[in-house]
């Protein structure tokens, strides 16, 4: 009788099989994303006007900026155009974040990867949550410039940065002081509901839930 055929040995869980260099590559990306949130944090909150940087030329003889040099010429951009709104930068890089992570994750679990009309309706999600962001950082910034003119905050330019002064005086003049508020306010509204995938309906409705279950407990005590 032939001899039985020998089981082929399964792979050990650290051989360097193609789909294991492509995770490692996955998960090295993902820890260069989190090195980017924090960096990019960092520059934000160490800025210092005596640095140099995009807006101004300065010859100092220590940078105070935590990121260096690069980092003081990313914050000083970054600030000159939105002021402190630019912070929102940060919110995307850490939606970024965890959206990769949540794909790394799908993989380990061996979910399919998303293919055909699955994967375009993503990239379609991914459109939809980046023009978001975009509402997001436009509105807050021409707030900002609006209501916080005189915020005490150490900026290259102002409050808003250049984007947020160039909107809020046009639609100032065209909608009134009051009328470009709520304009703005619903701006950062809807670009919030697009950026996050949350639903207003659903918030107030879960608010009114806690609200009305506090108020019968406090009558119930």
């Amino acid at each position: 009788m032939p001899q039985a055929a020998r089981k082929a040995p399964e792979p050990s869980a650290l051989a360097l099989t193609p789909g294991r260099i492509a995770a490692l590559v996955r998960e090295s990306g993902w820890l260069l994303l989190v090195a980017a949130v924090v960096y990019l944090a960092m520059v934000l909150f160490t800025y210092d006007r005596a640095d140099p940087g995009w807006s101004h030329s300065a010859q100092v003889a220590e940078v105070r900026n935590a990121g260096g040099v690069a980092g003081a010429w990313i914050a000083d951009l970054l600030l000159w155009l939105f002021g402190m709104s630019a912070w929102w930068w940060v919110a995307l890089c850490l939606h970024l974040t965890w959206q990769t992570y949540r794909g790394i994750d799908r993989r380990r679990e061996a979910i399919p990867a998303p293919a055909g009309a699955e994967a375009a309706e993503e990239r379609g999600r991914a459109v939809v949550a980046l023009s978001g962001f975009v509402l997001v950082l436009v509105g807050s910034a021409a707030i900002e410039a609006r209501r916080l003119h005189s915020l005490d905050a150490e900026l290259p330019l102002a409050p808003g940065g250049m984007v947020g002064l160039a909107l809020c005086t046009p639609l100032a003049s065209t909608l009134g002081f009051t009328g470009a508020t709520l304009l703005l306010v619903a701006t950062m509204a809807v670009g919030l509901s697009l950026f996050l995938d949350i639903s207003w309906i659903v918030v107030v409705e879960r608010v009114g839930a806690a609200v009305e279950l506090a108020v019968v407990r406090s009558i119930e005590q």
